[in-house]
């Protein structure tokens, strides 16, 4: 019971570095039920019910009648670029957005900053026009083959196959201007992902990129959609415009008040074992670090009346299961002499939201530890009516531990094989195989069940959690552009569990995986398909006695629908699977629907061959 205790602290201890988790105020939605969220504009551009389009035919979308899509349909007659109704300067936008085979446009930040959206699937080293990077200036002045410069090119590929949905989070600074009108600082790409890939941070651009609508630069402009290259779609647009304005802490003050403490003392009578002044928001003061009681009082500063989101993260509490059933932290941040927030300490992160008005108010927060083994961080994070999500501690005393440096394996010039644990679904794996491969396309592999966890392009396996500190949790982490398998087993109808044989390695080192069930042997090889886009699995089986009733789940998820092509599209449009043989048949179950194959034994032998594809 000791060791167990011991690793469970470890584990909770491990935990500390996760980073607090964005809260925050909602986003406003651009509504997309008729066109009236944009600017007057040409007949290419409409509003539809559902798009598909075919992967393999190039500037192939169709679309159906409803609402919910915003669609771009470029004709020789009609060819306009649409300007969104509202204008903005600092923005935080997401959209999910569908581009065809050979498609190219491009999104235009006050009009004038171009983000390229391109049909960029299977480049392996993408240029400044491909799909995410931030487009080069023009300038025909420099001369003849010189026009062209401060293009930025995206970090990697993270590009998904046409006719996909893929999601965009761009967080941009709109240029600075004095009272006169001079320019300051350049507007900057703050941060660019595209489908969980960081594409770009911090990325200034002098002035418009190549082909805006307006040449001067502005504090506000319209977010413009080129309209004239290609056609594409649009679902989800969502932003939020922010001034530059911040919330200030002043006036801090601080008292440590030492001993156990099960929920949050009234220290109204009691003596503070240390006390004095701070520099901005602290947690690392005066080396109390288990059970006490801490109270901070001072002023903050609210720009603009109006609602405000709080969270008040508190790293200690983990959820670890040694402290189950014990109290071991909460807070209470107070404003105004209003209580904003209240922590129970059950979560890491306790949110809140609360109608402030602007102006100098005093604030008080109050929070406990009552555990030992790890530093008391804490963090408090603001954002308010045009005022953007920011963490209110001082420099050098945030939460965490900063972001670590990836300890990357890399696949370089040959195949490599890891075994690790792997988080799936908020679950740990402990017998997970990831296979990356010199081509750029990676996978992992359960090998208590056979289920793939995930597919993968770009950078192989982040394994710092396995080897910082202790590395108790033993998890590698995939890093390129992800998507999450079902991790379902890959049989069904099977009477017995696989059991893992081993595995062999070809002449390029890839691995056939073996197993045996119940006199069934099973050969599975999962491998890059030539052209190093997505992935392809073949599954081999050999029994003297055949089984009747056995199966293979090609994928499961809240939804698979059959598309023209024959392919089958999963978790609405997340990826593709294509079945080389007979035609795959869609089931329903507990928590949505599977994708399964017979297997058809012919003198004991069968072979079931199908592609991942995104």
């Amino acid at each position: 019971m000791r060791l167990l205790s011991l690793v469970a602290l470890l584990i909770g201890f491990l935990l500390l570095i996760e980073p607090v988790a964005a809260q925050g105020l909602p986003f406003t939605s651009v509504p997309l039920d008729d066109m009236r969220a944009f600017r007057p504009a040409a007949s290419n551009w409409q509003i539809a019910g559902a798009v598909y389009a075919d992967r393999t035919t190039h500037h192939a979308l169709t679309s159906e009648p409803g609402t919910g899509v915003l669609v771009n349909h470029p004709s020789t007659s009609a060819r306009d670029n649409l300007f969104t109704a509202f204008e903005h300067g600092d923005l935080e936008l997401e959209l999910d957005v569908m581009i065809p085979k050979g498609s190219n446009s491009g999104l235009y930040l006050q009009g004038r900053y171009e983000l390229q959206l391109l049909d960029s699937w299977g480049v392996e080293y993408p240029h400044y026009s491909d799909m995410g990077g931030i487009y080069q200036r023009w300038d025909e002045a420099r001369g003849a083959g010189q026009e062209g410069y401060e293009g930025h090119p995206p970090r990697q590929n993270a590009a998904r196959a046409p006719g996909l949905w893929q999601h965009l989070h761009i967080l941009f600074h709109a240029p600075r201007f004095d009272a006169e009108g001079r320019k300051t600082a350049n507007a900057r790409f703050v941060k660019v992902e595209l489908n969980g890939v960081v594409l770009h941070e911090n990325v200034e651009v002098t002035g418009p990129t190549r082909g805006p609508a307006f040449a001067d630069e502005q504090p506000l402009g319209p977010l413009m959609i080129q309209g004239d290259h290609g056609p594409l779609a649009f679902r989800n647009i969502r932003y939020k415009r922010y001034n530059d304005q911040h919330v200030n802490l002043a006036d801090l003050q601080y008292r440590t008040f030492e001993g156990v403490f099960e929920d949050i003392p009234d220290v109204s009578g009691m003596s503070p074992s240390q006390e004095g002044a701070m520099d901005g928001l602290q947690w690392n003061l005066d080396g109390v670090e288990d059970q006490f009681t801490r109270v901070i009082e001072g002023q903050v500063e609210i720009p603009a009346s109006g609602e405000y989101a709080f969270d008040l993260s508190l790293s200690w509490v983990t959820g670890d299961p040694h402290f189950q059933g014990r109290k071991i932290g909460g807070g209470v941040l107070e404003i105004g002499g209003q209580e904003v927030l209240q922590h129970p300490g059950v979560e890491q992160t306790a949110s809140a939201t609360a109608t402030l008005e602007a102006g100098s108010q005093p604030l008080r927060l109050t929070y406990y530890k009552n555990r030992g083994w790890a530093a008391p961080r804490l963090a408090l994070y603001a954002e308010g009516p045009g005022v953007p999500r920011q963490e209110l501690n001082a420099p050098g005393t945030l939460s965490g531990r900063g972001p670590f440096a990836p300890l990357s394996v890399e696949p370089e010039g040959e195949v490599r094989l890891l075994r690790s644990f792997v988080m799936h679904g908020g679950a740990k794996r402990t017998r997970a195989l990831s296979v990356g491969d010199p081509t750029g396309v990676h996978y992992t592999v359960d090998l208590d069940t056979g289920a793939l966890l995930y597919a993968w392009r770009g950078p192989f396996l982040d394994t710092g959690a396995m080897w910082r500190s202790r590395g108790e949790s033993q998890l590698a982490q995939p890093t390129g552009s992800v998507i999450m398998l079902p991790g379902t087993p890959v049989l069904t109808g099977a009477a017995q569990p696989l059991a893992l044989q081993g595995y062999v390695l070809d002449e390029a080192g890839r691995p056939t995986i073996e197993y045996e069930m119940g006199g069934v042997h099973i050969y599975d090889l999962v491998q890059p398909d030539p052209t190093g886009t997505y992935l392809t699995r073949m599954l081999h089986f050999e029994a003297a006695d055949a089984p009747t009733d056995l199966s293979v789940q090609l994928t499961a998820g809240s939804a698979i629908e059959q598309l023209p092509d024959g392919s089958f599209a999963v978790d609405d449009r997340t990826y593709y699977i294509e079945a080389e043989d007979a035609s795959p048949q869609i089931r329903e179950v507990e928590e949505g629907e599977e994708l399964v194959l017979p297997v058809h034994f012919e003198e004991g032998a069968a072979t079931v061959r199908y592609a991942i594809i995104w």
